[in-house]
């Protein structure tokens, strides 16, 4: 059987109570706990931390963000119509504030650094399984009955998407192209450019990146801070980027790509899965 676990079960692994969900107009804020609202503020903008929303002593939602609290907060406060967890849990603290209960969010924001074998291990990441495996939380996501992670959520629902028709093709919002230098050709870094950065979401936003030769999507990470001018750097899988770049093209090869959306592009290899060098310009 099961033993019962609550907010204290969190209290006692090192989560602090630090804010709580107000309404603000149509959207959400937080206010920080008075009694150590400055000692709590610098914690928010600490990346690799875990956060829980709680009612009274339940605790209704397990998360982890690589980026800051406060950034990532920011996501439930004005969440994006493709942001299926934001959304869920956006709804949901509205509907319970509206019933005039009290949705608390609690942190823990690792100080001391683990390591095995000389690796750093991420302390964060590796408690999110283990809590939400043993605290079943009511509003992440679930598979086979049970609940699970929010990178976990979203692997499910790329599965589940329908393969597009033999012959369609989804519709594209804009393109780039990207000339393989030696950096681009050996370190996968991809750098769209100014005019396409402003099709693509906010900085540390998750990206999809898709091959119309049918090899497996990859996700990487919108940075708008690598760049002076704020133009997007795609950050994260670039070793696989530059392994599919490696495979299909040659230096000096000009690679169009599709942004399907904000947060998904695809990369185009010429002929559907044909190498063919494309001049440069």
């Amino acid at each position: 059987m099961q033993v019962q676990l609550n907010t204290d079960s969190l209290y006692a692994v090192g989560f602090r109570h630090a804010a709580t969900w107000i309404v603000a107009g149509q959207f959400l804020a937080y206010e920080f706990n008075e009694q150590a609202e400055k000692e709590l503020r610098p914690l928010f903008e600490v990346s690799n931390a875990l956060y829980a929303f709680c009612r009274n002593e339940s605790v209704l939602y397990i998360g982890k963000t690589t980026q800051s609290l406060r950034r990532r907060l920011a996501g439930y406060c004005r969440p994006a119509q493709t942001q299926a967890t934001n959304l869920r849990c956006h709804t949901k603290i509205k509907e319970m504030l509206a019933n005039s209960e009290k949705i608390s969010i609690l942190v823990f924001t690792p100080i001391n650094q683990l390591q095995y074998a000389g690796f750093d291990i991420n302390l964060a990441a590796g408690l999110e399984d283990s809590l939400i495996r043993q605290f079943l939380p009511p509003w992440n996501g679930t598979r086979q009955g049970r609940a699970i992670t929010e990178s976990a959520e979203i692997e499910i629902a790329e599965e589940q998407m329908p393969p597009e028709a033999e012959g369609t093709r989804q519709p594209d919002i804009g393109r780039f192209e990207v000339q393989l230098g030696i950096t681009y050709y050996n370190q996968g870094i991809i750098n769209p450019g100014k005019a396409a950065s402003s099709l693509l979401g906010e900085h540390d936003e998750t990206l999809v990146v898709r091959f119309n030769d049918g090899n497996p999507s990859i996700t990487t990470r919108i940075d708008r801070r690598a760049n002076r001018t704020g133009a997007v750097r795609f950050v994260g899988s670039n070793h696989l980027i530059a392994d599919w770049f490696q495979r299909n093209f040659h230096i000096g090869d000009l690679v169009p790509v599709r942004i399907l959306g904000s947060n998904e592009v695809e990369f185009i290899k010429p002929n559907g899965g044909e190498h063919e060098k494309i001049a440069s310009r």
